[in-house]
């Protein structure tokens, strides 16, 4: 910008040099074409000879005077002229100078720019790579996961049905009887001694050496119906249970005027296990299969 501001500055004094120039030769022009006296016939007298002679040198030397002043102006619009040429090529050269150094300037910038996208494009690929083998890893980090998961499944039903056999042969020792009246300070084995010596038709006291534990439970049932809570009983001996629980189902026992229901205790697995059959087992009692 500085540039060509200076070369309109140059370009504005050659006009005004061209205008100065243009004005001086109007003037001498206008000098040469200035009327001569014309000759009358008359005869002038010395005096007004000697006048004439001294208007025609006077003229001769204004024109002189005039052609010398305009001599010199020329010069010093040549040298100024000169000069302007000299400065616009001193300026053109340093504007050929700066447009160099933006050029290599530019190029710079732009070879920076380009090392700096090749930089990035490798840090891109590396990630890439790095993603790849994650994904790798993770992928075979996921397989093991499910090998070992499929393991522990198999240890656990191995482990599983060892418990399940164990906790069912512990709850084969146990009835539960349903509906049995709640009572304050009673004694609770004291009243199923009673309920089943009455059912068996056995001494009370031999009831009650065949009972190991005694309890209440509230169970989800007694409460959804609004039932006493239910007895829980464990036999010393599972035979006498399975003959309790035979003789009590064919022929319900009944205490302070209420039946009691008998029921095995059945493990919460093997009842989450039945709940996939129990459609199967409805359609064989209905059909009265078993």
């Amino acid at each position: 910008m500085v540039l060509w501001d200076k070369i309109e500055r140059i370009l504005g004094q050659q006009t005004k040099l061209f205008h100065e120039m243009t004005s001086i030769t109007t003037t001498v022009v206008k000098t040469r074409k200035k009327p001569t006296p014309t000759t009358t016939t008359v005869i002038s007298s010395p005096s007004t000879q000697r006048y004439i002679e001294g208007m025609l040198t006077l003229e001769k030397t204004t024109v002189t005077m005039t052609t010398q002043a305009m001599q010199a102006t020329l010069l010093t619009n040549q040298e100024t002229m000169m000069k302007l040429q000299e400065n616009m090529t001193k300026y053109h050269g340093e504007m050929k100078t700066e447009m160099e150094e933006v050029k290599r300037q530019v190029r710079k910038d732009i070879q920076k720019l380009d090392e700096k996208v090749g930089q990035i494009h490798e840090i891109l690929q590396k990630n890439e790579q790095r993603l790849q083998t994650i994904e790798k890893r993770t992928e075979k980090t996921e397989r093991k996961l499910e090998s070992v998961d499929q393991r522990m499944q198999e240890r656990d039903k191995e482990v599983e049905n060892p418990l399940i056999q164990l906790e069912m042969k512990r709850a084969s020792f146990y009835l539960r009887f349903q509906n049995v009246v709640e009572m304050k300070e009673a004694d609770l084995t004291d009243i199923t001694a009673e309920a089943t010596a009455e059912a068996l038709q056995r001494e009370k006291s031999e009831i009650i050496n065949e009972l190991d534990e005694v309890y209440r439970l509230y169970t989800n049932y007694a409460r959804r119906f609004r039932l006493p809570k239910e007895v829980h009983i464990r036999f010393a001996w599972k035979k006498v249970r399975d003959i309790i629980y035979k003789i009590t189902r064919e022929e319900p026992m009944t205490y302070k005027g209420k039946e009691i229901i008998t029921l095995k205790q059945i493990l919460k697995r093997v009842q989450e296990q039945r709940k996939d059959y129990r459609f199967l087992a409805a359609r064989l009692n209905k059909k009265k299969i078993v």
